[in-house]
Parts: C-alpha cells; sequence; structure tokens
C-alpha cells in the first residue's frame, strides 16, 4: 500500500488549513524545498508555492494529480512539480531530498500499522536536517473520527483500514520520537464560508528534525 489522498476528510477541500497559513505568517515556516505527500488536487502545494517553496507533490490518483495540475496551469503556478505514484518507491528517484518541509494532511492515517516503517524510513531519507515535518491525521478521543483499535486487535480482526486510523497525542509522539516536537493539538473548526479548512476531529502537528 502506498500514500494516496484522504477521503472525506479535506484532502479534496480547495481550502488551505488555517495553521499553515498562521505558520507561514509567523514564519515558523518559510520557503526552501517541500514535500507535499498525498497532495490530493494541490491545495497545500499551491499555497506552499506562493509563499515560496519549491514544492514535489505526489499522490496515486491520476485523477488527483490531473486536478492538481489542471488548477496550476489555471493559477499561474510554476513551483510545483506533480507526481503520480507511490511515494514509497519513488523516494531517492523522483523525490529526491533534501526537503525543507515534509507535509502530510491525511495520508498517515490511511497506512497500516506496520507500513509505520516504511514511513519513518522515508521521512529519515528525505528530511533536511532543521527540516521541518507538518502532519493533519485523525485524532482518537471524545470528538474525534477513525478507527482506535490497537495494533494487534487492527490485525486480529482484519477488517481493513476503513475510514482511517485514529491517534491519541501519545501516540503520535512514540511514533515520531526521533523529531523534536514543535506543536501538537487538534484543528480549530473553520465555518462553512471562511477561506481556511478546520476540522476539530483532526490533529495537527509540527515535528522538526535537529
Amino acid at each position: 500500500m502506498g500514500l494516496a489522498a484522504a477521503d472525506g476528510t479535506g484532502a479534496l477541500e480547495p481550502r488551505t488549513a488555517p495553521e499553515r497559513r498562521r505558520r507561514t505568517e509567523r514564519g515558523v515556516i518559510s520557503g526552501g524545498r517541500a514535500l507535499d505527500l498525498g497532495c490530493g488536487p494541490g491545495r497545500n502545494a499551491l499555497y506552499l508555492a506562493e509563499q515560496g517553496f519549491e514544492v514535489d507533490a505526489v499522490d496515486l490518483s491520476p485523477a488527483a494529480v490531473d486536478w492538481a495540475r489542471e488548477r496550476a496551469r489555471e493559477a499561474g503556478t510554476d513551483g510545483v512539480r506533480f507526481h503520480c505514484g507511490d511515494a514509497f518507491a519513488l523516494a531517492g528517484t523522483e523525490l529526491a531530498g533534501p526537503y525543507d518541509l515534509v507535509h502530510d494532511s491525511g495520508c498517515f492515517h490511511h497506512l497500516p500499522p506496520h507500513r509505520r516503517i516504511s514511513y519513518l524510513a522515508l521521512l529519515d531519507d528525505v528530511l533536511a536536517p532543521g527540516g521541518l515535518f507538518s502532519l493533519t491525521c485523525f485524532a482518537a478521543g471524545a470528538d474525534g473520527m477513525g478507527s482506535e483499535l490497537s495494533d494487534a486487535d487492527f490485525y486480529r480482526e482484519a477488517n481493513g483500514l476503513g475510514g482511517g486510523l485514529a491517534y491519541t497525542p501519545e501516540s503520535l509522539r512514540e511514533i515520531f520520537s526521533g523529531l523534536t516536537e514543535v506543536e501538537l493539538r487538534r484543528m480549530r473548526d473553520e465555518p462553512e464560508e471562511s477561506a481556511c479548512f478546520g476540522e476539530s476531529f483532526l490533529w495537527t502537528a509540527l515535528f522538526r528534525r535537529d
């Protein structure tokens, strides 16, 4: 299984998550090279390009990548290279680091537990020293979303990923313990008329590679 776009969590929503706007506006995230994992129709990739990043954006869905390329053409954006394929297979070739920012908005929670090893290896391969890893994923607990099965029960019940896996803050800190936590909290809800996308059933996290 590769890295694909999220289903129904905003990855196909043409709005940028407010956390990315706030972080870029505060200078927490500044320009450089960025990798957008599971880019969908390119909303985050295009926004990052507008902020001065040179972006590689990857998704498994040909339809999503075609849509993203069309949106980039319409916007006159030439700072994004869109790739259709599996990020695990493309890492080190078409997706050649180091990247100053790796962004994942809804892919990680669609990976089965055993693929976390490959995911961490990908981060280790492509994230530059001092680089940032930005993550949006399903939140476990009250008002969260996604399956809260333990890893053992996930394989014991063998019902597949369903809508995706939910994570506690403790589990995210353990999985990404090799990185330094900058921020980890629930995403803020944004009204439908907002230019930004935000749902409180999601975690928004930022980690740094020291």
